[in-house]
């Protein structure tokens, strides 16, 4: 067995020493941060895939809400006060005057709802059919609510200029003022 010097002890002791001392003060610490860091990144992975589990119902939410939006669409149309019937029955006489002819428009008895009014208004009016479709594109399209309850079209064989005749049973909705 080789034989060592107190110079040879002494170094060992020192290198002993550092190995503690840098154990102690460099590895441990950094074992345990190492440690706390693996726990966060579980957590965090915790984390995502809860959140992906949320975010796994958001196509089923948009295919939801694009079907509301279709069903709903004519939602945001008005729901005038009684005051305004006047200016949508002028509205409704400028649309008949454009290829219509004969344009007659009485008006029925209001009806009362529970949170509205419905005034019954039964149109009659002459004209070609691109007349007529156009005619009913703008009622659809009307800010006002409007909802057409019948349509009767008929036509008069003795007519040379392919006319018809249309009566028009239509709705329109408002609060009291």
């Amino acid at each position: 067995m080789p034989k060592f010097s107190k110079d040879n002890v002494a170094m060992l002791g020192i290198l002993c020493v550092l190995l503690s001392v840098a154990a102690g003060v460099i590895y441990w610490p950094q074992a345990r941060t190492l440690t706390d860091l693996r726990r966060q990144v579980e957590s965090e992975k915790n984390t995502i895939d809860t959140y992906a589990a949320k975010v796994a119902i958001v196509p089923d939410l948009r295919r939801q809400v694009d079907e509301m939006k279709l069903r709903y669409k004519d939602l945001d149309r008005r729901l005038p006060k009684q005051k305004e019937l006047h200016g949508f029955l002028i509205e409704i006489s400028e649309n008949l005057e454009k290829g219509l002819s004969s344009p007659s428009i009485v008006p029925g008895n209001t009806a009362r709802e529970d949170t509205f009014h419905t005034l019954p208004i039964i149109m009659r009016f002459q004209g070609n059919y691109l007349s007529l479709a156009s005619f009913l594109k703008r009622i659809d399209t009307m800010e006002r609510l409007t909802r057409v309850q019948k349509l009767l079209i008929t036509t008069d064989p003795k007519s040379p200029d392919s006319k018809i005749n249309c009566e028009l049973w239509l709705n329109i909705y408002f609060t009291e003022s």
